[in-house]
């Protein structure tokens, strides 16, 4: 994993120069970590150390999410003109959720390495994590080629002609059926391509990254902002050599807390989805100073 995710401070993930896409409307400066939350606009971390009287977990914003969602599918539709779109503007769609899980995974991992290196550390967060979780899930996306894309998330399409819907479930509960991630009905006039990618037979790393770099683009990833995926310079050696262990563990579904020291259960059954319209502003440039709560 130390030689996929290449951790140095200053690595950055770099797209493909010949995608052209419209730009999303998600104001993505809204996002930081604000109301005891680590909020990213189209999903969230709530940490387990500073919300006793919560649900921590992964949750993701449904009507930001489906939004900003059907607005891609448009615009990738439009701009195919009258032929079927590329395999990458297909697979795009079905790594969405991916991309976003990952990122707020790096969150609750940036949490257990902070908690593992100090019992009460000063801050839990800082506004560099969030171009680390973006450069970490861009990357680990983009090593995931060739079929292994559905050992995180496996989507689930059904065509209905003019539209798909899209059910995304993670492993393991899929067996049973349960979806853990929503189900969006996405304008998509091309289902049946898109059904036969549901299992990502032949998919190799030039149309993942193809896809990855239409997300790139799409959420205005090459405009300065948090979000950029760069690895800081102010992460030090040790501390990254530490986020890669604890990631480690924290990706295998269900077992992450067997394989790791930190005190709560699996972060992958604390995923789920919130239904509210947010309207939330986090002020920018501004770190969160711990309180640990019993």
């Amino acid at each position: 994993m130390r030689r996929v995710l290449n951790l140095k401070p200053g690595a950055e993930w770099v797209p493909e120069s010949n995608v052209d896409v419209a730009r999303s409307d998600v104001d993505f400066s809204a996002g930081g970590f604000c109301e005891g939350v680590a909020y990213d606009v189209l999903a969230y971390y709530v940490p387990y150390s500073t919300n006793s009287n919560r649900g921590w977990g992964i949750y993701f914003v449904r009507p930001n999410m489906e939004r900003d969602l059907s607005n891609l599918a448009r615009q990738l539709i439009n701009s195919s003109s009258n032929r079927p779109p590329s395999k990458g503007k297909y697979l795009v769609m079905l790594i969405y959720p991916q991309v976003l899980f990952l990122h707020e995974l790096c969150h609750h991992t940036l949490e257990n390495v902070r908690f593992s290196m100090d019992p009460m550390p000063s801050s839990i967060y800082e506004p560099s994590d969030e171009g680390l979780c973006n450069y970490v899930a861009f990357r680990l996306v983009e090593e995931s080629s060739e079929g292994s894309l559905v050992t995180v998330i496996r989507p689930f399409i059904i065509d209905h002609g003019d539209h798909i819907h899209i059910d995304w479930y993670s492993p393991m509960r899929w067996l049973v059926i349960e979806p853990v991630y929503p189900r969006f009905t996405l304008p998509w006039p091309y289902g049946k391509l898109g059904a036969i990618l549901m299992a990502f037979n032949g998919i190799g790393k030039p149309v993942v990254r193809e896809a990855l770099s239409i997300l790139y683009r799409w959420w205005s990833l090459d405009k300065p902002s948090l979000y950029k995926p760069v690895v800081s310079t102010n992460y030090s050696g040790d501390f990254l050599e530490a986020f890669i262990n604890q990631l480690r563990s924290d990706l295998i579904p269900f077992l992450d807390n067997v394989l790791s020291t930190k005190p709560v259960s699996s972060i992958w059954a604390r995923i789920d989805v919130d239904d509210r319209e947010l309207k939330v502003k986090c002020p920018q440039g501004q770190g969160y100073k711990n309180k640990v709560t019993g």
